[in-house]
């Protein structure tokens, strides 16, 4: 049987007979007294020494960490699994685990997290928006955005908290830029022939709300008779589909505290509560079998409507009314371009919106104020003319 090779060591360098190794004296984080620390894989003792300096230099800089081999797929779904998903909504989760295991597992996470270079980030990038291997189609910047900004949460985490790497080699990567996408919503023309065609649907109040106060999809199907008060609605909830699940969140995505009061027009109320009465003549026909949930929009049955089905009959009507297509979304973004044309506050779309500042709403609707400037100069001369 061979004798083990005994460790030379010179100058904290040692070869193992397989390959080079080197020590540190690395503080104990229980009792603050240091501690021998053998770090080794090393192809040749030049790279060994290269990697004993420049752990050294770390150490001195107080921004030193231990080796690990966990690689990024492994700390991605740790991240997510025992950390993220505690602290944000479950639809925001379902989007960032979709995003870790359609891509960034796939393509980096074989990679150890302390080898990872701004390099394998930049090529990650320029694969997705050249030829993404999951969709087989270049992703649109706005999507690699999104998937980066996930990758860098996760690494700063893994810096700021975990101190299982000294500086985040994502933020030295830009980000790809491109052309913002400028909302094209209907003209008020095209939401009248619209609401023509949908008026006998049993969800036409359904298209008729959600154009004329710009509430998301998710904020009508959770909105309840108690939260009209006879003026205005409350929005506090949303109802959305998480995977194959359909959840209720307690807040929305703005607002005060998760909540804002939208004040309707009269025209709205009286369909609001003519709404109430084709509710109530619906219950009265199913009886026995009619299930109270207290929703405003409901299924024949009284069940909350299922989220897609609005967006589904939605698409159905505006064929049959011969319209372009557009999405329903798209009637928030409707509401709120007429409104800012028509000279509203910006601070009181961004309200009805249901945005957390008016920054949001400047940023999203900036089209809308560079329509404007093209005008302004002759909507001043023209006042100080009427002034004269």
């Amino acid at each position: 049987m061979a004798k083990p090779i005994k460790k030379q060591v010179r100058n904290g360098v040692a070869f193992t007979g397989k390959s080079w190794s080197y020590v540190l004296r690395v503080p104990d984080t229980t009792t603050g007294k240091t501690k021998p620390l053998w770090v080794g894989g090393f192809d040749s003792e030049k790279s060994a020494k290269l990697a004993r300096d420049k752990a050294r230099v770390s150490l001195s800089n107080s921004n030193y960490v231990n080796p690990s081999k966990t690689t990024l797929g492994e700390y991605l779904t740790r991240w997510i699994d025992q950390v993220h998903a505690s602290q944000i909504k479950a639809t925001t989760l379902y989007r960032h685990k979709a995003v870790i295991d359609k891509y960034l597992i796939p393509e980096l996470g074989a990679i150890k997290l302390q080898e990872l270079r701004p390099s394998h980030v930049q090529a990650f990038y320029t694969s997705l928006l050249t030829h993404s291997t999951v969709t087989g189609e270049p992703l649109a910047p706005r999507s690699v955005v999104r998937i980066g900004s996930v990758l860098k949460k996760a690494i700063r985490y893994a810096v700021d908290v975990d101190g299982v790497l000294a500086v985040n080699p994502v933020n030295r990567v830009p980000l790809p830029k491109g052309k913002g996408t400028i909302p094209q919503p209907w003209s008020i023309q095209e939401l009248n022939t619209f609401l023509d065609v949908a008026r006998t649907h049993r969800l036409f109040f359904f298209y008729r709300l959600s154009a004329f106060t710009g509430a998301r999809r998710g904020e009508l199907l959770a909105l309840r008779w108690s939260d009209f008060d006879g003026s205005a609605i409350t929005i506090s909830k949303n109802r959305v589909k998480v995977d194959k699940a359909v959840l209720e969140q307690n807040s929305t995505k703005g607002g005060t505290n998760g909540q804002r009061r939208v004040p309707l027009d009269s025209e709205t109320i009286k369909l609001f509560n003519l709404h109430r009465k084709e509710q109530l003549i619906e219950r009265m026909a199913i009886g026995e079998y009619w299930q109270d949930t207290g929703y405003v929009f409901v299924q024949e049955s009284g069940l909350p409507l299922y989220p897609d089905t609005p967006s589904n009959v939605f698409n159905k009507l505006l064929i049959k009314a011969g319209l372009r297509h557009t999405r329903l979304h798209d009637q928030r973004h409707l509401h709120a371009t007429e409104l800012l044309r028509l000279g509203e506050p910006l601070h009181v779309v961004a309200q009805r919106l249901g945005h957390r500042d008016a920054m949001t709403t400047a940023t999203v609707y900036a089209h809308v104020s560079d329509q404007q400037a093209e005008t302004a100069s002759s909507v001043f001369a023209n006042a100080v003319e009427r002034g004269r």
